[in-house]
């Protein structure tokens, strides 16, 4: 199995990806908080989650194994004798740009996708591809390089996802649709056919989209519509 770095471990992304990607056949060699100073776990712990199990850092080390603090990463892994790596930061502009620092690093960016996903003939995908259970994507749909397709995410034929896209479980979206860089989708959004969603939109959870949403725009409702610009 090759030997991998996970860059980021917080807001649950790293740990569910940790929990299958044996499948895919990597070894998660340790965890990565790509900054110089550690992580404030005080922080992190003191948000409001139902659930009882959780992990956190503690002594360096992050699930069991090693946790690298260096806004230089790509050197510290190097250094462990790992040249592969996966992004999971939740942030996603973050996300992209160390994407592009492993990239300016020759460091190899994996793609995580899950063995319960359904990938039709000619999509083309893209770097540091997380895709979770049961996610679909389309005949020559288009990925870019850092998106995140939640828990049974369906994109249908020829979609084309810009970088840095992340899009929430039980999305839907129909033939045709452009989803522009940074955007964000939320639970159970449906987008009919050619649609375009603009850089960096926000889609609320059970949304119906009907018609071309502009960029740095939050969108809700059935069907949706404008709710605020920014």
């Amino acid at each position: 199995m090759e030997k991998i770095a996970f860059v980021g471990w917080e807001d649950g992304t790293a740990g569910q990806v940790d929990s299958w990607i044996a499948s895919c056949g990597y070894e998660v060699a340790c965890f990565v908080h790509p900054e110089d100073e550690p992580p404030r776990i005080d922080a992190v712990a003191a948000r409001n989650r139902p659930a009882k199990i959780f992990d956190f850092p503690a002594d360096g080390s992050f699930k069991g194994r090693p946790l690298l603090c260096a806004r230089d990463w790509p050197k510290a892994i190097r250094e462990r004798g790992i040249v592969c790596a996966i992004v999971t930061l939740a942030d996603k502009e973050r996300r992209v740009e160390e994407i592009r620092v492993a990239q300016r690093s020759e460091i190899a960016l994996a793609n995580a996708i899950h063995p319960s996903c359904i990938v039709l003939p000619e999509a083309v995908l893209g770097c540091n591809l997380i895709a979770h259970a049961r996610a679909t994507i389309g005949y020559r749909t288009e990925i870019g390089d850092g998106v995140i397709l939640g828990i049974g995410t369906q994109l249908d034929h020829h979609n084309v996802v810009r970088e840095g896209v992340t899009i929430d479980p039980g999305v839907i979206t129909a033939g045709n649709v452009l989803i522009e860089a940074f955007a964000q989708l939320h639970t159970a959004a449906a987008i009919i056919n050619r649609i375009t969603i603009g850089h960096h939109a926000i889609v609320a959870a059970g949304a119906v989209v009907t018609k071309d949403v502009p960029p740095r725009t939050m969108i809700a409702g059935v069907p949706a519509i404008v709710k605020k610009m920014f």
